[in-house]
């Protein structure tokens, strides 16, 4: 395990936090005014008191919706990925399902989102499939979010000016993405050339490594096979956009839930609009490295994206808390069944990760 990495996150996670709670006063440590503990701790952002009264007087009925909702978005990303592995094997649905609750528990218990590798390794199992082109399926996914969710903040970009934070950080993500989407492209269509290349330049390392590299790279390409069919696209890409309208619709009934709606009027005029602007300004912020769940990172994004909009902080962060808690319970409570359908207990996951990397 790449323990920098978890170190990184974890600390960015208790930075976020901390930010969110606190405001930090160190011009007055540096004058002599102030204690450390009066520049760290000294005023809070947060009065707890009425975070707690904000969370009490929320309507029930729009947040269980809210989490009704999200197995039916696991549902519609069960069957995208479904099609997107059709050129390797067939994936039942409830076998799909089931893979994606066991990586979405991984991801919101485990750091270094290695559900998604987790995923990986079990359609490998599932299909018979090799591990690497198994995992090109999963890399393939979420490259499709990425770009999905590229092309929403363009679009989003049309009527509402973005802070410069948030467009700075799209700029690099959809520079990230445009390079991810190259290399799969060649990988897909410049196979051949491509292998031709490598095999030129690593093919004469002894051992046999080379020989066993050029293999993971070739079944790795297997899994982008559908992109060759066109004939999938109008349907992944009209489920894409179905997933998108549901996460949305999530964020809009939190919204109503706390009734943010008829409290604040930028966000009266145009209720809709602003549930996909905060969906946007949260999914760039869950692209961050955090602990576990997004901890931190998600919340920090949401009170962000609230305040554009007029939210106090402590209202904001009792929507935060709220949203992350209705996916968190659901993934956690969902999850654990459908690891014991796999036969898999929590210690083994970590195990898969390790494996599907000497492997």
């Amino acid at each position: 395990m790449n323990y920098k990495r978890v170190v990184i996150g974890f600390l960015a996670s208790i930075g976020f936090i901390y930010l969110i709670i606190w405001v930090p006063r160190f011009g007055g440590l540096f004058k002599g005014e102030l204690s450390i503990y009066q520049a760290f701790f000294g005023q809070a952002r947060i009065d707890f008191g009425h975070l707690w009264r904000v969370i009490l007087q929320v309507d029930i009925l729009p947040l269980i919706i809210c989490f009704l909702l999200t197995p039916l978005h696991v549902l519609v990303r069960t069957h995208r990925w479904a099609l997107m592995i059709r050129p390797l094997g067939r994936l039942k649905m409830i076998d799909g399902y089931s893979l994606q609750m066991v990586g979405y528990f991984s991801n919101t218990t485990l750091p270094l989102r290695i559900g998604e590798v987790i995923r990986g390794v079990l359609l490998s199992r599932r299909i018979g499939a090799s591990k690497s082109a198994a995992l090109a399926t999963v890399v393939l996914e979420r490259s499709l979010d990425f770009v999905s969710l590229s092309i929403l903040i363009a679009i989003l970009g049309f009527v509402y000016s973005f802070p410069p934070e948030i467009k700075r950080a799209a700029v690099i993500l959809s520079v990230f993405v445009l390079g991810m989407v190259l290399v799969m492209l060649i990988m897909t269509f410049a196979e051949g050339p491509m292998i031709s290349k490598i095999r030129r330049i690593i093919g004469t390392v002894p051992g046999g490594i080379g020989d066993r590299l050029i293999g993971i790279i070739e079944h790795f390409t297997s899994g982008f096979e559908v992109l060759k069919s066109g004939r999938r696209y109008p349907v992944i890409i009209m489920e894409t956009i179905i997933i998108w309208l549901l996460y949305a619709g999530q964020e809009l009934l939190v919204l109503y839930a706390f009734r943010f709606h008829i409290d604040y009027p930028l966000i009266a005029a145009s209720p809709i609009l602003v549930a996909f602007i905060i969906l946007a300004v949260n999914a760039v912020g869950l692209s961050i490295p955090s602990a576990p769940g997004g901890v931190g990172t998600f919340h920090a994004a949401c009170i962000f994206s609230l305040a554009l909009f007029g939210v106090g902080v402590n209202e904001a962060a009792g929507f935060a808390l709220v949203i992350h808690a209705a996916s968190v319970i659901f993934f956690i409570s969902g999850g654990i069944p459908f690891m014991w359908r796999e036969g898999l207990r929590l210690g083994e996951l970590r195990q898969l990760k390790e494996n599907s990397e000497a492997g």
